[in-house]
């Protein structure tokens, strides 16, 4: 029986290799939902328009992690929508992202599930069809393995395995005459002072930035319903606080993250937008009374966001 799962995982797992749009079942029209989105800029000199992605939360596995196949044939299923696959569904987001010409496409994390090598190799292969550079940032499963998670090992020997993914850095700068794009990835819901050294930097150029994360910042309006339906679908902690965003009632944030989280939205900040993911629902609020945040919902279910700076 256990040899009988294995060649099936193996079977649904194969990587698909070509850059054009993939079938299912017979069918190359797979359901995708992506959001549109204007914000209004007005220190930018030209228009510049963003394809988004997260959580795609894809499970292809094969020999090569022999040790995970019965844990990711479990996984694959769960992150298989409406009887689609997540690399199916992928794959046709990123024939999307080629369609739209964005001038950037952003992965906002957990595109991968663990740090698989048949995971990866589609990744690259996929991403290898973009016409427009893209920034892929790290989330908490991208190189998770097994019991593996945030731990010495998973940095060490599996967080490498994406090398040709991903910057040598926890954070990725993009800078265009009038707008930075700044993607930072998050260390358990947090930032770390790297990164924070790396944000100040560019904040000091002046420049509108776009920024891209994992985990959502908490609105400091008044507005809880991030919060609240975070509670909602994720539950909430013994003292009563999100298990999924960042600020004072969620994941309680340390001095680095803090500091990050105050240079986004202080007076001068020249933060305009940020893209977040994590929680697999869409969302948009704003931050404080003029930055916006654009939670996307997950890439496995379809989502993505098309979004237009003018």
């Amino acid at each position: 029986m256990k040899k009988i799962l294995s060649i099936f995982i193996l079977l649904i797992c194969l990587p698909l290799m070509a850059c054009g749009k993939q079938a299912i079942n017979g069918d190359d029209d797979i359901p995708i939902k992506v959001y549109r989105e204007t914000i209004d800029v007005p220190e930018i000199t030209s228009e510049h328009r963003i394809f988004f992605l997260a959580d795609s939360h894809i499970t292809l596995c094969d020999q090569r992690d022999n040790e995970l196949l019965e844990k990711e044939a479990t996984r694959s299923m769960l992150f298989s929508e409406g009887g689609i696959y997540a690399h199916d569904r992928f794959s046709s987001l990123i024939d999307k992202a080629i369609d739209s010409k964005s001038e950037m496409v952003i992965l906002g994390g957990d595109i991968i599930d663990s740090a698989m090598y048949a995971s990866i190799e589609f990744v690259e292969q996929k991403l290898d069809c973009l016409d427009s550079p893209y920034l892929l940032l790290m989330g908490n499963h991208d190189f998770e393995y097994g019991e593996e998670y945030f731990s010495e090992k998973a940095y060490n020997e599996y967080l490498p395995r994406l090398d040709k993914l991903r910057s040598d850095k926890p954070y990725q700068v993009t800078e265009y005459d009038d707008l930075i794009y700044f993607a930072a990835d998050d260390n358990n819901n947090q930032i770390d002072q790297l990164i924070v050294d790396a944000f100040k930097s560019e904040v000091a150029k002046g420049k509108p930035i776009v920024l891209a994360i994992h985990v959502p910042i908490e609105p400091v309006t008044g507005d809880m319903s991030l919060i609240e339906t975070c509670k909602e679908v994720w539950g909430e902690t013994d003292d009563g606080r999100s298990r999924v965003t960042m600020g004072i009632n969620g994941c309680i944030p340390s001095p680095s993250t803090q500091e990050f989280i105050d240079m986004v939205l202080s007076d001068d900040s020249p933060v305009v937008l940020v893209l977040a993911g994590h929680v697999h629902f869409y969302h948009k609020d704003m931050l404080n009374d003029k930055v916006v945040q654009i939670v996307t919902g997950a890439a496995f279910e379809g989502a993505a966001v098309d979004i237009t700076l003018k």
